[in-house]
């Protein structure tokens, strides 16, 4: 007698519809969801995994009514809120949805490539945006296109499509390092009020340029940062102390030691890493 298969858990079939999902395999995804969501109808994370397959595959009214389900199953839930209206964008296009449109496949990259490097990477929203409705087409995370275009650099979806410009600044700086041989790719980190915030990241720097910062203002911004964060920590306690606490204080100052002093003024410098590197955490699980 044939031994019965035993069900694949419910952290096998979530490991495996991710899977699907990073490797743009949509059709997949949304099979493995839906299995998931016979023996688990109101998980929510499933509902959004399952709506954003259909996103990808142009079926948005299905998609609405999975992401739906997903904020009555959790209604303090984000994901399900932004992509509804995301829809909400996408119905309201002048052109109209584009439900069942032709699917450029994309893979999702690496959580990685959303971590910002001090030097190498830049956040911003796209200057000249295109309307919210071809901009809620750009799922997060995808990959944009890098082109330059009368001393622009334009940015496009995978399919061609404009999407908006890198404001002047630093789009100028960019071209020229680029002319020189470095390499950037940009991702999308979503729609932000009436345009996309997008990660521009440095990706190769030449020989030729190896002294030469991609985002300098990025480095001045966290430089300053780090001071501020060092005059606190110089300031006297004295000064975070009000009312009954100042007769503490002097009470505590006439029985402290000279050594005492040097002692509470160590080395206070701190791992600088927590205020430089911030991973965009919440868009890997947009993602799946």
């Amino acid at each position: 007698m044939a031994k019965l298969e035993k069900p694949k858990t419910k952290r096998q079939l979530t490991a495996e519809a991710q899977d699907a999902a990073l490797d743009g395999n949509w059709e997949l995804a949304l099979t493995l969801n839906d299995q998931m969501l016979e023996r688990f109808p109101r998980d929510a994370e499933a509902l959004n995994r399952k709506g954003r397959a259909l996103i990808e595959m142009r079926q948005l009214a299905a998609a609405r009514d999975a992401y739906s389900e997903a904020l009555k199953a959790d209604p303090a839930n984000m994901i399900a809120r932004r992509n509804l209206q995301r829809l909400e964008m996408l119905y309201n296009r002048t052109d109209g949805a584009p439900e069942g449109e032709h699917i450029v496949v994309s893979t999702i990259p690496n959580s990685a490539v959303f971590v910002e490097e001090v030097g190498r990477t830049w956040v911003d929203e796209l200057a000249n945006p295109a309307e919210l409705g071809i901009l809620a087409e750009v799922s997060p995370g995808e990959k944009l296109e890098l082109t330059v275009n009368d001393g622009r650099l334009v940015v496009h979806s995978e399919d061609g499509r404009h999407l908006g410009e890198v404001e002047a600044r630093t789009g100028s700086r960019v071209i020229d390092l680029i002319e020189g041989g470095n390499r950037f790719e940009a991702y999308a980190l979503g729609i932000s009020g009436q345009s996309l915030r997008f990660i521009l990241r440095e990706t190769f720097r030449d020989p030729s340029q190896a002294d030469k910062i991609a985002f300098p203002r990025q480095v001045r911004a966290t430089q300053d940062l780090m001071r501020e964060r060092e005059l606190l920590f110089q300031r006297d306690e004295s000064d975070f102390l009000f009312g009954d606490d100042d007769e503490l204080l002097e009470e505590t100052d006439d029985d402290t030691t000279d050594d005492d002093r040097d002692d509470d003024h160590g080395d206070d410098s701190g791992d600088a890493s927590i205020y430089i590197d911030e991973s965009l955490a919440d868009r890997d699980e947009d993602a799946m």
